[in-house]
């Protein structure tokens, strides 16, 4: 028994006493695949094998037996953000499926990739609807950007950016 709770019965925890975790919440398998098949292109078939769940403002891929239910700190691959009024793909989702998306993809050349994944902001033109696209450079799917009027907006999480100095590229 800690210091602090004094009174309580042995063995009691901070997590009962503070209320019941979140838990993990399955999500509507047709619904998760159709966002992504919808937005960019993404065949069905990248998700053979996944199941989705939620929990507070995210959606979890996860591939294996269905959970229990119990409570779990993260379960899989956070694939979407819904705390705006647009889901947000992560870009973690966007690099595992984007490499079959055909619908709302901008490539860039090898120095506007470094830019992008500096977290520049760059002017592209783009045959893209409005919002969240994939981006590439040749092969490589570099992650989610928003698009919107000609600007592309590097949605690189700030820990996974490219540093720049003096003209050179080094991981911050």
């Amino acid at each position: 028994m800690s210091p602090s709770s004094s009174g309580s019965e042995a063995g009691s925890s901070s997590r009962a006493r503070s209320g019941p975790k979140a838990r993990f919440e399955i999500e509507d398998r047709s619904q998760v695949v159709s966002l992504w098949s919808e937005r960019f292109g993404i065949p069905e078939e990248a998700f053979s094998g996944y199941s989705f769940y939620r929990m507070a403002q995210n959606i979890w891929a996860f591939r294996g037996p269905p959970l229990p239910r119990m409570s779990f700190e993260t379960v899989g691959l956070r694939i979407i953000s819904l705390k705006d009024k647009l889901w947000k793909p992560t870009t973690s989702a966007i690099q595992v499926f984007g490499v079959t998306a055909t619908k709302n993809v901008v490539s860039l050349g090898e120095r506007e990739a470094r830019e992008f994944l500096a977290g520049e902001t760059l002017e592209v033109s783009a045959d893209v609807e409005p919002g969240y696209v994939v981006v590439r450079s040749g092969d490589d799917i570099l992650g989610c950007g928003l698009y919107s009027r000609g600007r592309l907006i590097s949605q690189v999480p700030k820990d996974r950016r490219l540093g720049v100095e003096a003209g050179d590229i080094r991981c911050s």
